[in-house]
């Protein structure tokens, strides 16, 4: 258990990201919340105390990230960890993809991932030794229809979690990400989509455990990593029938 470090986390009011926030501060983390929406992540601080606080941001406009790093300075909070779980799903086939889609997917997924680690990397924002996760998918090693836009943007979130990892390693920052498969959560419930997992959705709660080893001392020497959570994901196993 590492106590007293300090976490930004992206998606924070649902789904992992809320789920991470409450397991991180369940071990003495302190959290710093970044969603849109503004009811739901007051309702989440009232409910963590006093090792929580929130900043609203919206992700498709990259241009004032720099504004979250800024505010917890102003708070006295040097980073630890950067946990980067905003995203949302469109899946639309390709014949409809338009391009404001398409930017919006990548900027909200990936591109604000590269902007938040840019300033995560700088001295003034955070402590040397720190750690970033970013949350990628098993949609990168098993494609599906109507999905090109949000795996597009989680194949980039990989890319660039690769090259942070070699440009920061200087400070001995640290950056993975976690390819979960179906996890439940509010946006995959909206979907309404058949999850392919031969051992079961997959809670929050069990990607957050991961996400805080990958925070935490015990993992020092893990860099540059994509790690799959794939419970058994049924795309595998056609792959392997297919001869693939």
């Amino acid at each position: 258990m590492d106590m007293s470090k300090n976490v930004l986390i992206t998606g924070a009011s649902s789904g992992i990201g809320e789920a991470a926030a409450r397991y991180l501060t369940e071990q003495h983390y302190n959290v710093i919340l970044v969603a849109r929406n503004e009811e739901r992540l007051k309702k989440l601080v009232n409910e963590l105390g006093e090792n929580a606080r929130y900043y609203i941001y919206d992700f498709k406009n990259l241009d004032r990230i720099e504004d979250i790093f800024i505010y917890c300075k102003e708070c006295n909070l040097m980073l630890d960890g950067l946990v980067h779980c905003a995203g949302y799903s469109n899946n639309l086939p390709v014949k409809e993809m338009e391009p404001d889609i398409l930017e919006d997917m990548i900027d909200v997924h990936a591109n604000s991932y590269l902007m938040l680690g840019k300033y995560m990397a700088r001295k003034e924002y955070s402590n040397r030794g720190a750690s970033i996760v970013g949350m990628s998918s098993m949609s990168v090693i098993i494609q599906k229809r109507g999905m090109a836009a949000y795996t597009g943007a989680k194949t980039l979130i990989n890319t660039y979690t690769t090259i942070m990892a070699k440009e920061f390693v200087r400070r001995e920052i640290r950056v993975n990400s976690i390819m979960p498969a179906y996890v439940n959560t509010p946006m995959l419930q909206e979907m309404k989509i058949e999850h392919e997992n031969a051992m079961g959705m997959i809670e929050p709660e069990y990607v957050a455990y991961l996400i805080e080893y990958l925070l935490s001392d015990k993992a020092k020497y893990i860099t540059g990593a994509h790690i799959p959570m794939s419970s058994g994901m049924l795309g595998d196993v056609r792959h392997i029938k297919n001869g693939g």
